[in-house]
C-alpha cells in the first residue's frame, strides 16, 4: 500500500448538462446507505446539473455528516450539491474509500456554518493508504460492496 493525495485519485468532473437524464438530488438517495430511494428514470427534469457517468461516485458536500453518496450504475445528472468524481484508480474501492472514519472527518472539516459544505482544498490534499495492485483495490472494492448488499439484505 502507498500514501496517496485524493486528487490523484480522482477527477472532480464539473461538465454541467440540461440533457433529458435521470437526476439524483439529495432527497433521491438514502443516507449513510448509497441506495435511491426511488426510481430516477421516472423524474421530471429540466434543471441543469452536472453530468456522471456509470461508475462514477456522488459524494454531497452540504453538510457532509449525512453521508450522502452514490456509486452511479446509469448515466444521469447531479443535481445541487454534489462532488462527481470519477476515479483513477478501482472505483468500487475509491466508493470504499469515501465511506471510512478517515475520509469523514476530512469532509466534515467544511466551510460556512449554517449550510456547512466540504472544502476541496482539503479534502484534495488530504492522504490515503491505497493499495498499489488494481486487482487488491478490486478485491477490496467487491468485498465491500458485497457487505453493503448483505447488510442491505437484513
Amino acid at each position: 500500500w502507498e500514501q496517496r493525495k485524493f486528487d490523484s485519485l480522482v477527477k472532480r468532473v464539473a461538465k454541467t448538462s440540461e440533457e433529458n437524464l435521470p437526476s439524483v438530488e439529495y432527497d433521491d438517495v438514502i443516507s449513510g446507505y448509497g441506495k435511491l430511494n426511488k426510481n430516477v428514470a421516472l423524474k421530471e427534469n429540466n434543471r441543469k446539473g452536472i453530468l456522471f457517468q456509470e461508475d462514477d461516485i456522488l459524494f454531497g458536500k452540504l453538510r457532509p455528516y449525512l453521508k450522502n453518496w452514490l456509486i452511479a450504475n446509469f448515466k444521469g445528472i447531479a443535481i445541487g450539491d454534489w462532488w462527481v468524481f470519477r476515479s483513477n484508480i478501482n472505483s468500487q474501492f475509491t466508493y470504499t474509500l469515501i465511506q471510512t472514519k478517515q475520509y469523514e472527518i476530512i469532509s466534515n472539516l467544511s466551510t460556512g456554518t449554517k449550510m456547512p459544505r466540504s472544502d476541496w482544498k482539503i479534502v484534495a490534499n488530504s492522504e490515503f493508504r491505497v493499495p498499489i495492485s488494481n486487482v487488491e483495490q478490486a478485491k477490496v472494492g467487491t468485498l465491500f460492496k458485497k457487505l453493503d448488499n448483505l447488510i442491505t439484505l437484513h
